[in-house]
């Protein structure tokens, strides 16, 4: 006979037509970040991994001493160092360990643990902004404080992934959370309600797209690196007629090119090899233009 489930349905602050209205709101924004900022619970994710992980961890153990327990002769390789692992002094015996239940345990434990690294690695690679740069969504979190809310990380669900993301837009990322940060703690030393200033009347809420101006920032100064790696060293090797010069000007230019590439762009180590050597290829193409002393 079926019963009816006495289960109870998982509490939460505030009634379930306020929790609609704060879903509804943010749903229905106009601004990215409001639209498609969404919590990652990180902490929350690696503490569930854990566990799994605690719960899979004993009954490997307890598989491996069962298997120790057949006293089989390791494999000439013994590639898992058979040989030198520890045994329990009670161990049970395997019929009473390997059940058909024990079996269906592992591999549901398995399947979850498996699919939870999956999800929590593509969470990862997501592109994430600040809490803080959305002023409507940190508002309505008076359980945080400021520097809380400068540390809570969302994700863009809209965005792609941040794996080509190069270092020095993140590190414009790092920099622009902080300078946003300091404003708006220097703005609340003067204001006792801090985030939460908007009484009545309509609110003109703030928001700063990092990912965005990272990205033009990083473009712009990226052409104009580029100009001043084309244009300086033609400048310099135009008004030298020396080839030895011209080798060591041509030299120290691809090396800084190499390095700055290296530092602040994310690329490979083929990309990187190909980028200097086609830069190095205009440089000769110019030099082999550039007339020397008789």
């Amino acid at each position: 006979m079926l019963h009816p489930s006495t289960s109870k349905a998982p509490e939460s602050s505030g009634s379930a037509t306020d929790i609609f209205c704060r879903a509804w709101s943010a749903s229905t924004a106009d601004n990215n970040l409001t639209l498609h900022g969404f919590r990652r619970f990180k902490t929350t994710h690696l503490l569930s991994l854990r566990f799994l992980e605690d719960e899979i961890a004993q009954i490997d153990h307890t598989l491996y001493q069962a298997g120790l327990s057949l006293n089989l002769s390791p494999s000439s390789a013994d590639r898992l160092g058979l040989r030198h692992s520890k045994r329990d002094r009670i161990i049970p015996k395997i019929n009473d360990v390997v059940t058909p239940d024990f079996i269906l345990r592992l591999r549901d434990l398995l399947k979850q643990y498996d699919e939870a690294l999956a999800a929590f690695n593509s969470i990862m690679t997501m592109e994430t902004f600040s809490l803080l740069d959305d002023e409507r969504q940190s508002s309505l979190r008076d359980d945080l404080s400021l520097f809380e809310i400068h540390k809570t990380r969302l994700l863009r669900v809209d965005l792609g992934t941040r794996t080509r993301t190069d270092p020095f837009q993140r590190w414009l990322h790092k920099y622009l959370r902080a300078f946003r940060y300091w404003r708006l703690s220097k703005k609340s030393t003067n204001n006792t309600e801090g985030l939460n200033a908007s009484a009545g009347g309509r609110h003109h809420w703030s928001y700063q797209n990092t990912i965005l101006i990272a990205d033009i920032i990083g473009r712009v100064v990226t052409a104009a690196l580029t100009a001043v790696f084309l244009v300086a060293p033609l400048a310099i090797l135009s008004h030298e007629s020396s080839k030895e010069i011209q080798l060591a000007v041509i030299a120290v230019w691809i090396l800084v090119l190499s390095f700055l590439v290296s530092l602040f762009l994310k690329v490979s180590s083929f990309e990187m090899m190909a980028v200097s050597a086609a830069y190095a290829a205009v440089l000769s193409v110019f030099v082999s233009n550039v007339p020397t002393n008789a």
